[in-house]
């Protein structure tokens, strides 16, 4: 695989652009997404109970990190070049 500066601009901008620890990263950051959705459901179909705060702090926390991480993984976008 070339090294992430020899590439184009066009395919820096996504997850083949990045390297293999950066892609692991956020796919670590991904796998929270899924455990919280994951955790919510587990939570209503095991006690029956939907609307509860704790549920919602832990599926929050959860969601928000790997959102917020996987948005800081990803590589810029190029700059646009002048005229």
């Amino acid at each position: 695989m070339p090294d992430e500066a020899t590439l184009p601009a066009a395919e820096r901008t996504g997850l083949r652009g990045m390297s293999t620890a950066r892609r692991a990263t956020f796919w670590a950051f991904a796998a929270l997404v899924v455990l919280a959705v994951v955790f919510y459901f587990w939570w209503g179909l095991s006690f029956g109970v939907w609307i509860d705060n704790g549920v919602y702090a832990v599926t929050i926390t959860l969601l928000l990190f790997g959102l917020a991480g996987m948005w800081l993984v990803m590589p810029n976008p190029p700059a646009p070049s002048g005229p």
